[in-house]
This record gives structure tokens, C-alpha cells and sequence, in this order.
């Protein structure tokens, strides 16, 4: 059985309710090592969407692409769409940067 402090390190707690209207919710302690897979999972897809985005549009450069995602009751990162139930969001931050173009 773990120890004490290996359980807290491999462990966080997760917030979750079923829909926007729901106060309250519940707790749920997911393995961190189960939410970093699926972040990097999320990672690799993130990359194969934005690898042929263009440099330029039009008179624009795009420099930077910002999502936020959600973590799910089940430890799953979400892209959260338009007109869908959202539940409780605390959420997470992803800025993709272009490197700068060298000449």
C-alpha cells in the first residue's frame, strides 16, 4: 500500500457538478499520472491541428492560439464548443506560441 505522501503526490482532487444550474457538486481524487496522459494526448492533438495553420493571414501574422479546456469527473481534457451543457469550470489554459521566423 502507498504511503501517505506518495498518495498525495500521485493524486489530485477534482471538482465536479453535472450542469451549469447544479451548486454543489462532488469531490473526486483522480491519479495524476492518468491526467497527464490525457493532457499530453490532448497535446498531440492540439499539435496536429494547429501544424498546417499558415504563418500569415492576410495582412495579419499568427503569432498565437489560446484554448481552454476543462478536466472531466473522469480526468479527460476537454475543448469545451458552443451551446453545450458546461459543468463547473475551473479549467485549463494552453498557449500555443509561434516561434519566432529567423531570416
Amino acid at each position: 500500500m502507498p504511503s501517505k505522501k506518495t498518495r498525495k503526490q500521485s493524486m489530485v482532487w477534482i471538482a465536479t457538478a453535472e450542469s451549469v444550474q447544479m451548486r454543489g457538486g462532488e469531490l473526486r481524487e483522480l491519479d495524476v499520472n492518468q491526467i497527464g496522459g490525457n493532457v499530453n494526448l490532448f497535446l498531440g492533438q492540439m499539435g496536429t491541428i494547429l501544424k498546417d495553420t499558415p504563418d500569415k493571414l492576410g495582412p495579419f501574422q499568427f503569432v498565437e492560439f489560446e484554448v481552454h479546456a476543462d478536466i472531466s469527473a473522469e480526468g479527460q481534457i476537454i475543448l469545451l464548443g458552443t451551446g453545450g451543457k458546461v459543468g463547473a469550470s475551473g479549467g485549463i489554459k494552453f498557449v500555443f506560441r509561434r516561434q519566432p521566423i529567423t531570416k
